[in-house]
């Protein structure tokens, strides 16, 4: 099989410590990227979840701010915690759960 090679750059704090990871492993740099390009072409998409924080989603979708975020999560969780106390909420840990 035919290679190329590939050329970036990263922090160099993080290469010592990928390879320390990588190395526990048994693994290199070079197979890592071919392991993760694999899965990129096989998934058609990343193998891993990407998502924004709380806080730059809620400062898109309604244009708070991080204190403000913080501040509706707060209420949100003790409105929760109230309404699961009152019996108004039940936890669901299967399907059977759901039934009516």
């Amino acid at each position: 099989m035919a290679t190329v090679q590939i050329r970036t750059r990263i922090d160099r704090t993080l290469k010592k410590k990928s390879d320390a990871v990588l190395r526990g492993l048994g693994l290199d740099a070079g197979a890592y990227v071919s392991m993760a390009l694999t899965q990129l072409v096989n998934r058609r998409g990343l193998p891993f979840a990407v998502t924004e924080p709380d806080a730059g989603y809620f400062a898109a979708e309604y244009g708070l701010t991080p204190a403000q975020s913080a501040r509706v999560g707060a209420t949100l969780k003790k409105e929760t915690a109230r309404a699961r106390r009152a019996g108004q909420l039940r936890e669901v840990t299967g399907p059977v759960d759901l039934a009516p």
